[in-house]
């Protein structure tokens, strides 16, 4: 077991000076006045801005700061939503209703008298992550990020997603930055809910009266799903509304097994008259047929279920029959493989990562309990190391867990955690004792539950509070004045006052005027 003290960590270089110049050119260009403008004047007018409480020109300067903290003060860190939910304003953000806005659409409401009220009825998407079901979920705010460098992230279904390189996505083995994932990794994407939907369905098919193909083809599937939803919702159209009806002929049992058989041998692929030799002049339909007669259905690629295997087409080509192209699914598997809208989320592997240089970006904030959304039907979520995947026994960890040293207790960062213990002869208290006798408890449980065969997201849960853990958030100017406001003041934890009150005197000192009335306060409650 290590013990370390909580830190943090600026990892943006700051020039005070420019920064105030940028947040007076901004102002000052939306109230017209660019010629008053001098080389000292910028100190005085964002002063003077923000004894207005005209915070808003702050949110075009952002700055990232690296914590290392335990758990508990971890949690209210991203309270705040700050941590890098950064993504490009031609972001897709989809509802639960099929409604769709940009990222940037949705950030100018919040400036628009009409519309601002509007942003917290949008049911955005989120992922429940104990059942990987789409929920609905609303945005809280959206905050302007800056420019910074972006990339770009495409996926096998054709998803597509520009963020920068420290968002954290969605994939099966927990929550990862972009920028440790390439191409053949796999992330989570979802899919669409309309044939879920039964008054949609009903009102499309039997009231507007359109056909099935109709139907598949406004959803975006194939129709044999829209059969299957018929099915399951029991809608059927009169027989008087049926445009593709026709007779049929023939009786049943005119055949005897055998002759079946035969008939079926000679009317079989290229014997069978009906058989189109060029190929590119197969339609959709004889594509699915042929790929149902002639390929193996054994076990869907994803999830393993053996019942109702279909055949997917990875190029949405179903005449194209190659070895390449077609894949075994199950349908619930393969309906959330081609549409984006389905309540659910399913393995999508990356094809490319593209740098596109920079662009503005934009933070959403979630309400609580689910801190993800689906953005360009990719889910991702905040930046924050996470206990379920870690795996302390390994060499990466040391073989060993990390804690925090409680701010309230005496410093045990010295000691060798194999020859000494803490004890009253060397100064600690009985409180230190019984703190530190904690820690090698947990951790002596945690390796033992991994000796018997649990996994790393069940061990965690013997995991102490005080384990180290380490958040990377990004936040602009405004919405760090609100942090320091809150965490430094004096009915604040005094774990999360240990890394705010110092972090607060640095940002005082390399950015001028901008924290001096936070720094004046905390200073008059002190006295």
């Amino acid at each position: 077991m290590k013990i370390v003290k909580p830190s943090y960590e600026i990892l943006d270089p700051i020039d005070g000076k420019a920064i105030l110049k940028k947040i007076e050119l901004i102002a000052r260009v939306s109230h017209k006045s660019e010629g008053r403008i001098t080389d000292t004047s910028a100190p005085d007018f964002v002063r003077k801005l923000i004894q207005m409480g005209d915070e808003s020109v702050l949110e075009h300067v952002s700055i990232t700061v690296r914590f290392i903290c335990d758990r508990g003060v971890s949690h209210e860190l991203v309270r705040h939503r700050i941590a890098a939910f950064c993504v490009s304003g031609d972001t897709v953000i989809r509802s639960m209703a099929q409604k769709s806005w940009t990222v940037k659409e949705l950030f100018d409401w919040q400036f628009d008298v009409k519309r601002k009220g509007r942003l917290q009825l949008i049911k955005a998407r989120s992922v429940d992550e104990a059942t990987n079901i789409i929920v609905p979920n609303h945005i809280k705010k959206i905050t302007y990020m800056g420019i910074k460098p972006i990339l770009k992230v495409i996926t096998e279904s054709g998803r597509a997603l520009k963020c920068t390189a420290d968002h954290r996505i969605y994939t099966p083995n927990g929550y990862t930055e972009l920028k440790d994932l390439s191409a053949g990794d796999y992330i989570y994407s979802n899919g669409k809910e309309l044939l879920e939907n039964e008054d949609w369905l009903r009102n499309y098919y039997l009231t507007e009266n359109h056909t099935r193909k109709e139907t598949a083809d406004f959803i975006g599937c194939c129709e044999s799903y829209v059969y299957k939803a018929f099915k399951k919702f029991g809608i059927k159209k009169p027989w008087s509304d049926r445009p593709n009806r026709h007779p049929g002929h023939g009786n049943k049992g005119m055949f005897t097994k055998e002759q079946r058989e035969n008939i079926s041998k000679k009317m079989t692929g290229k014997n069978n008259p009906a058989y189109i030799q060029d190929r590119n002049f197969v339609t959709k339909q004889a594509g699915y047929q042929e790929s149902v007669r002639h390929l193996e259905r054994n076990q869907c690629e994803w999830c393993g279920s053996t019942s109702n295997i279909e055949i997917h087409h990875k190029n949405k080509n179903p005449t194209d029959n190659s070895a390449e192209n077609v894949m075994q699914l199950c349908p619930h598997c393969h309906h959330l493989w081609h549409h984006d809208g389905a309540i659910g989320v399913f393995k999508d592997k990356i094809v490319s990562i593209q740098e596109l240089g920079a662009e503005p970006v934009y933070d959403i904030t979630m309400e609580e309990p689910y801190h993800n959304y689906v953005a360009n039907s990719i889910v991702v979520h905040n930046c924050q190391e996470s206990t379920r995947y870690c795996n302390y026994s390994k060499d990466g960890f040391g073989n060993e867990i990390t804690v925090i040293q409680p701010c309230f207790l005496s410093d045990m960062t010295y000691l060798d955690m194999e020859e000494e213990i803490p004890c009253a002869s060397r100064g600690f208290t009985h409180k230190d004792f019984a703190w530190y006798n904690a820690m090698q408890h947990a951790e002596t449980f945690y390796f033992d539950m991994l000796k018997a065969g649990a996994t790393p997201e069940e061990a965690r849960s013997v995991l102490p509070n005080s384990l180290k853990t380490e958040v990377v958030c990004t936040a602009n100017l405004r919405e760090i004045r609100h942090i320091l406001k809150l965490r430094c003041n004096k009915r604040a934890h005094p774990q999360i006052r240990e890394l705010m009150v110092p972090l607060l005197h640095e940002l005082q000192a390399k950015i001028p005027v901008v924290f001096d009335d936070i720094a004046e306060r905390i200073r008059e409650q002190n006295e």
